[in-house]
């Protein structure tokens, strides 16, 4: 549930923060020479930081949430040894498919 409240609460400070830069660019402020590059730099930074504090937080309590990139070692191993497997069995079904082919082709000719 806190987990819920935070997300929105992050949705609506990004909104917010979103609608205030367009607010910015395209109402006659005097300082927009000076805040439109600091509001623009932080509707990039702020998702950005988010997102480091959705990792560092996924770090600490070792808990995967939307941020975790950590990839399981042996299910990459597992599906990579498959996948090699797999592809070496095509590979020979295919040389064998061209090799009956041509013995077929030859028996042909030699007919």
């Amino acid at each position: 549930m806190i987990k819920r409240i935070l997300a929105v609460i992050g949705l609506i400070v990004i909104l917010g923060w979103i609608i205030a830069t367009l607010a910015l660019a395209i109402l006659p402020i005097p300082m927009k020479t000076v805040l439109f590059p600091i509001f623009a730099a932080g509707c990039v930074l702020l998702p950005i930081m988010l997102w480091l504090l959705l990792w560092m937080i996924s770090v600490v309590t070792g808990k995967k949430n939307v941020a975790t990139f950590e990839v399981n070692k042996e299910k990459s191993e597992e599906t990579l040894s498959k996948a090699t497997k797999d592809e070496a069995e095509e590979v020979i079904s295919e040389a064998a498919d061209n090799v009956s082919d041509k013995n077929n082709s030859e028996a042909s000719k030699e007919k």
